[in-house]
């Protein structure tokens, strides 16, 4: 009787619930638009079909359940036994490098560089093109290493280690570039200081008769050098910017004389001035008759000699006793010194023909004849 009722309630109950509960299959019911309206909302907000949204939620599902599973049985199967902090260190680290993609090139690289030692190969450290680099190798010697790492080494380039020895392990190895450079260098020739005595100058003094310029060569070079090492030199191009031109001193080697003694008499002879005392009467003769007997001595003919009068009436007026007052030159052909005519006769002071004879002699040697000395006094006030 009781299960009766219960199974009559029951099955009250699920007429009713049939009833207030329609089907969602059932187009137009409530409950079908709902689920039509979260459809429409999903599609919208993704930009894509509902249907390929529900397989994308499931395929996504399913991955991260698959992978979960994977990576628990890869841990499990890994190592069991691991039970120290580092171990799970490691562990953690590894795993969190799975999630960094920027750290899979350093792992990659870390983990070929322990694959390479774990078979003999060794690490050095390497500076080239203003970088360091660190390179682990198994190669025979150390050229072998730099080229299995892309660095050329050029004919000229400096290696600090041997390319043909075997890799330094642990050590630095610098690489210095060759650089081809032109180089430019100058050389100055310095003039030197030439005197020239000068017996018309006063002794001591000097007087420059031509400035002295420096030698300037100029040569350029083609320089090779690696670092700070310079590893050949070749020339291009030698030039000479200026000659050298030696500085000439003209040196007055000229002795002061003592003022001769004058006197009252008169000779009667020409002067050249008031300042130019008159000549004693202590010979015989006129100067200029001397003079003129004279160039025949010196193979002269008569008309060198008024070259001669026109040169010595100039300097001294033909007065034996005539005296420069600014330079002390002395005689009828004003020596300077005059002492330099006693090589003519120790008498020089006074006698004419003394003085002559040892002027005639001075124009001999230094200007070839009365003529040239002339045209020398012409040219520059003196001779």
């Amino acid at each position: 009787m009781v299960s009766s009722i219960s199974a009559r309630d029951t099955s009250a109950h699920h007429s009713d619930s049939s009833s207030d509960a329609p089907d969602s299959s059932v187009p137009g019911t409530r409950r079908a638009r709902r689920q039509a309206e979260r459809r429409r909302r999903t599609a919208g907000a993704l930009g894509i079909p509902g249907g390929v949204v529900k397989a994308m939620r499931l395929g996504v599902l399913g991955a991260v359940v698959i992978g979960t599973g994977a990576f628990t049985v890869s841990q499990v199967a890994a190592d069991p036994q691991v039970s120290e902090p580092t171990h799970v260190s490691a562990l953690e680290a590894g795993t969190l490098n799975l999630r960094d993609g920027g750290a899979e090139a350093s792992r990659s690289q870390a983990a070929g560089r322990l694959a390479l030692e774990a078979e003999g190969g060794v690490t050095f450290t390497v500076k080239v093109d203003g970088q360091t680099r660190e390179i682990t190798t198994t190669a025979a010697d150390l050229g072998e290493a730099l080229a299995e790492a892309d660095i050329v080494i050029g004919k000229d380039d400096v290696v600090s280690a041997s390319l043909s020895g075997p890799v330094p392990a642990g050590e630095t190895v610098e690489v210095d570039r060759a650089r081809l450079d032109h180089v430019t260098e100058e050389k100055v020739d310095e003039y030197k200081v030439v005197e020239e005595e000068d017996p018309n100058l006063p002794e001591g003094e000097r007087e420059v008769e031509r400035e002295g310029q420096n030698g300037v060569t100029t040569t350029t070079f083609r320089v090779l050098t690696a670092g700070d090492d310079e590893i050949s030199r070749q020339r291009v191009a030698t030039v000479v910017e200026s000659e050298r031109v030696d500085e000439l001193v003209r040196v007055g080697t000229m002795e002061p004389v003592q003022e001769p003694p004058t006197t009252s008499e008169s000779t009667g002879s020409e002067s050249s001035g008031s300042d130019v005392p008159e000549a004693p009467a202590t010979y015989s003769g006129d100067p200029r008759s001397i003079a003129r007997s004279m160039l025949g001595n010196y193979g002269w003919g008569a008309d060198q000699f008024s070259c001669l009068d026109s040169l010595w009436q100039r300097e001294s007026g033909w007065n034996p006793h005539a005296e420069n007052p600014s330079s002390g030159a002395y005689g009828i052909p004003q020596a300077l010194p005059g002492s330099k005519m006693a090589t003519a006769g120790s008498d020089w002071a006074t006698n004419p023909a003394t003085q002559i004879e040892w002027g005639l002699g001075y124009i001999s040697a230094r200007y070839g004849s009365p003529c040239g000395a002339w045209a020398q006094s012409q040219s520059v006030g003196w001779y």
